[in-house]
């Protein structure tokens, strides 16, 4: 139980932090609105600048970092190859802390400096596609506007996650370099990404928060913008899907371990019972009453589930311990987007889960154990 409850756990701690560490728990854009009779520019209609944030900062959370950044689709091409992906511009608040984590070569650029501004970071996947190493430089073509712009780029860091629906797109530049690209002001981005939230629940209501808020704007006319507010359950929820069928098997799992330690300590119940029938008769003759006797019986059984709950945390933990330090248990990162077990030990759930043991298998233990009651110690004492 403690292993299926860690590796549960250690499989939705790393999935969604991969998974965050290439979106944004939260992402705000802005939706152009078309009319027939207009002619509206579009690319201006879906800027956004620290302006449209006013309105939200008051239910932000205090931890929450707010990010901005461009997405531009590109095609990047070597003498030899050519691959789509997404260059992800990123400004100089980033935090870097998931790539440089899974950085395997070279550095991540510092992008304060002029200098840097065409280097990028790319996967192992896509360095392999392009047949490129570390400082090798390519050609990007992005696409807008019936036409297109080139620039060559220069690979700093390459990245490997394992995650490969991210992997095999993802690049992430200077958030200056696709502004100058996609002709976008420098107080504007396209997309503002808010991250640093603590956990599932509070991504959720944050996300809520914001929406009604522009949605207050809107309808009070503080505010003529259509603000799509996104959140990461809703952006990747494929992976989120798969994490509650995890749940569902741990569950079932869980389950069936149960039934099983109920039926094994229901069996030794009885097995003491069977041993001590002679005891049972002369306690019965002295006066000691069924009450006395079951419960006597319940908490020896429970005394040997205690040991083998000993036994099972030192065996169990160790083994945790053992897989988180070494990986000794591979996965096939294309099935699974990890390249070993991931296990989380939470002491916490450990110990609830201990005591969840005993209690529910000292209430199983009461019902077999009225068989104490009917043996007349008349038969008791005499029995061999």
């Amino acid at each position: 139980m403690i292993i299926s409850i860690s590796v549960m756990m250690g499989f939705r701690h790393e999935i969604r932090q991969k998974v965050i560490g290439f979106d944004s728990q939260i992402s705000i854009g802005v939706r152009p609105v078309v009319t027939s009779d207009t002619v509206t520019d579009i690319a201006s209609q879906t800027l956004i600048s620290r302006r449209d944030l006013l309105p939200v900062y008051d239910v932000l959370p205090r931890d929450a970092k707010v990010n901005f950044s461009v997405r531009q689709p590109a095609i990047l091409k070597t003498p030899d190859n050519f691959s789509g992906s997404v260059i992800k511009g990123v400004d100089a608040d980033y935090d870097w802390s998931f790539i440089r984590g899974n950085l395997v070569e070279g550095v991540v650029p510092d992008f304060n400096s002029d200098s840097t501004m065409y280097h990028i970071v790319v996967s192992r996947t896509l360095s392999r596609t392009l047949g490129l190493e570390l400082g090798d430089k390519l050609d990007a073509y992005f696409l807008g506007n019936d036409t297109y712009r080139a620039r060559r780029l220069k690979i700093s860091g390459i990245y490997d996650t394992h995650f490969s629906e991210y992997d095999r797109n993802m690049v992430f530049g200077s958030l200056g370099m696709l502004q100058q690209v996609a002709g976008v002001p420098d107080s504007c981005a396209t997309l503002v990404e808010i991250n640093g939230l603590p956990d599932d629940d509070a991504i959720d209501a944050t996300a809520s928060a914001i929406a009604n808020t522009y949605i207050e704007q809107l309808y009070t006319g503080k505010s003529d913008r259509h603000y799509a507010v996104v959140n990461i359950h809703d952006s990747a929820a494929i992976f989120f899907n798969w994490l509650l069928l995890l749940d569902t098997n741990v569950s079932v799992i869980l389950t069936l371990m149960s039934l099983l330690t109920a039926l094994t300590l229901v069996s030794s119940l009885f097995i003491l019972i069977l041993r001590r029938v002679n005891m049972i008769g002369i306690l019965k003759a002295l006066g000691a009453s069924n009450r006395m006797i079951r419960y006597t019986f319940v908490i020896l059984a429970t005394r040997l589930l205690i040991v083998g709950l000993l036994i099972g945390n030192v065996i169990g933990v160790g083994l945790l311990y053992v897989q988180r330090a070494t990986g000794l248990v591979p996965l096939d990162p294309d099935a699974y987007y990890l390249d070993h077990v991931p296990v989380m030990i939470d002491w916490g759930t450990i110990a609830i889960l201990n005591i969840s043991i005993i209690a529910v298998s000292f209430l199983v233990l009461l019902i077999p154990s009225a068989i104490v009651t009917t043996i007349p110690p008349s038969r008791a004492i005499n029995y061999e």
